[in-house]
């Protein structure tokens, strides 16, 4: 399905404003295949209003059955996972199927730019087929031989668990409940 829009106004999906605050305003986000998709490009979500400041994604390789989480994004990863902040470009070929959790997506951005959070198919791939993609066969020989990394870049479904909204770069203002919320405009999930 696709839905993009050149210029002009965007469609997007919007959830409830943050009216009952302070529990939290949490949303989840399925798309699901009903058959093994396996990435081939970097997972792009556009918020049209900001991104928020704490998400999950996760996959599912048995229908939405089970969930295992694919990447962590937070404003502060130790202070909302306990982990450290990583990026996947920085990672090891031993580690490339490794969940992380990036500071990298979570911030406050003005920009419509800067408006988008990735998961980075790509950086991991670059691990194996060099910076360009040039060795590609390096890369589906790994996919074919490293255990796991395979299934790592395959999915049935996945879910974005949106845990915080965006709060505009500064702390949840009470009288302005109404201006706290998600909105997606796109999703892209590119895959064979």
């Amino acid at each position: 399905m696709f839905d993009r829009e050149d210029e002009g106004l965007a469609t997007y999906w919007q959830s409830v404003t943050w009216s009952r605050y302070p529990s939290p305003l949490e949303a989840n986000i399925t798309l699901s295949w009903n058959k093994s998709v396996e990435l081939t490009d970097d997972v792009v979500v556009t918020f049209e209003y900001g991104r928020p400041t704490v998400m999950v994604l996760e996959k599912s390789l048995d229908n939405g059955r089970t969930w295992q989480p694919y990447q962590f994004y937070a404003e502060d990863c130790m202070e909302a996972f306990g982990m450290p902040a990583r990026r996947a470009r920085d990672l090891s070929a031993s580690g490339a199927h490794r969940v992380l959790c990036t500071e990298e997506y979570s911030r406050w951005a003005g920009s419509k730019k800067e408006k988008l959070v990735r998961f980075e198919v790509r950086d991991r791939f670059a691990i194996f087929a060099g910076p360009d993609l040039r060795n590609m066969d390096n890369l589906y020989t790994r996919l074919e031989s490293a255990k796991g990394l395979k299934e790592f870049f395959t999915l049935t479904d996945l879910r974005m668990r949106l845990l915080r909204p965006a709060l505009g770069g500064t702390y949840v203002q009470r009288e302005n409940l109404y201006k706290y919320f998600y909105a997606i405009s796109n999703i892209e999930v590119t895959g064979r």
